[in-house]
């Protein structure tokens, strides 16, 4: 029988956003350093190691879709398990030197941040009241940003005492502790009725309306800029930075995306989400010219590289405001499932562009990208000047 649960319970919010700050601290070094760590250790190119990376992407996709009846047939929690206990497992990729595992294990990682992913952010919804759903979901997201700026400058002190090798157990060791306490939290599971189970494929027709094809793009085009911007730690690295200046790089990165989330999220608050979102894609757009600009130079890579990622985590921010205008409740769902399909696609895509073309010029990736997010910008306005959705039932 399933626990019980009020929204008064502070014990499931702590425990859930404990969880969501260790396994930031868990993430964000081993994405920062792992793609160095093939280049350096086991010697792949900057294309080959573009192409593990994105198998990872791959690997998150369809553990999400698989993870989505996986969640609703045993509760968000044992997914939820399930994923943090990939990441840890992942985090031996570090350990070893066997090409094959090593592809394996990051395989795995995707597979487990899909999981985490979806059961952390459906167990939210069942923790929190709706009165604080809100500033739970900016915390919760915090999570990731403030765990890499914790545990970057942590990586790195360990990489340049003691090596790769100590880093994966120690991240390893980091994982299974994040997942005794999710085991620790009581299992939340929603009520179901069972005159609402329909056969929900037909109705993805709805993800058709013009509408919700341009939030599509909303979602795909700037996500395509971030993916490029996973592969800039390797290349600060290729410029002659060290691991400390790839660590520093990584948690200022962080810290700017926490106050940009901050402050799109309050802006939006108050003045709605049409100008903080052209302002982010507008953010985008000013530090895709910067990186042309100052490919050649580490300060040019540092500071363009960390305002581009902090406005791509200030759409994200945006992301449910824009859900809300473009999609009916009763649709919002599907929507959501298509937009996570629509960002791992883009990251995906953006990380073998920049794998591809890096090698022939810093700047021909962003160029591409600034493109790309140009067409975004032009967007949002048919998308504005729509009129707000109404009731639909399928």
């Amino acid at each position: 029988m399933e626990k019980t649960h009020t929204p008064q319970s502070r014990w499931p919010i702590i425990g859930l956003l404990l969880v969501q700050l260790l396994t930031g601290i868990t993430l964000s070094p081993a994405a920062n350093f792992f793609g160095i760590y093939l280049n350096e250790v086991i010697g792949y190119s900057i294309r080959q190691v573009a192409q593990v990376m994105a198998l990872g992407r791959v690997a998150g996709m369809f553990s999400s879709l698989l993870g989505g009846g996986l969640s609703d047939r045993w509760g968000p929690k044992r997914v939820w398990i399930l994923g943090v206990g990939a990441i840890a497992l992942s985090s031996l990729a570090f350990v070893f030197r066997i090409p094959w595992l090593i592809v394996l294990l990051w395989a795995l990682s995707g597979v487990g941040l899909g999981l985490t992913t979806l059961g952390g952010q459906s167990y939210l919804t069942l923790a929190a009241g709706v009165s604080t759903l809100g500033v739970l979901s900016a915390l919760y997201n915090w999570g990731y940003t403030i765990g890499g700026a914790i545990g970057n400058p942590l990586t790195a002190g360990l990489l340049d005492q003691f090596g790769f090798t100590l880093l994966g157990l120690v991240l390893a060791g980091i994982g299974l502790c994040t997942a005794l306490v999710a085991i620790l939290l009581p299992n939340l599971k929603a009520s179901t009725n069972p005159l609402l189970t329909v056969n929900a494929l037909p109705g993805y027709r709805v993800l058709l309306q013009r509408r919700i094809i341009i939030l599509g793009m909303l979602r795909f085009l700037p996500t395509c800029f971030y993916g490029v911007t996973t592969l800039l730690p390797l290349v600060i690295k290729q410029q002659g930075g060290s691991n400390s200046a790839v660590a520093y790089y990584a948690a200022g990165s962080a810290v700017l995306a926490s106050l940009t989330q901050l402050l799109a999220g309050r802006a939006s608050d108050r003045w709605g989400v049409h100008w903080p979102t052209r302002i982010a894609f507008a953010t985008i757009l000013l530090s895709i010219v910067g990186i042309i600009l100052t490919a050649q130079s580490l300060w040019g890579l540092y500071l363009f590289g960390a305002v581009g990622v902090s406005a791509a985590w200030a759409l994200s921010t945006l992301l449910p405001g824009l859900v809300t205008m473009a999609a009916e409740p009763q649709i919002r769902g599907r929507v959501f499932g298509m937009l996570f399909l629509l960002w791992t696609t883009g990251m995906i895509l953006g990380t073998l562009l920049g794998g591809a073309l890096l090698d022939v010029d810093l700047r021909l990736p962003f160029l591409v990208v600034g493109l790309l997010n140009i067409l975004a910008l032009s967007l949002t306005v048919p998308f504005f000047r729509m009129n707000p959705p109404q009731p639909q039932f399928t």
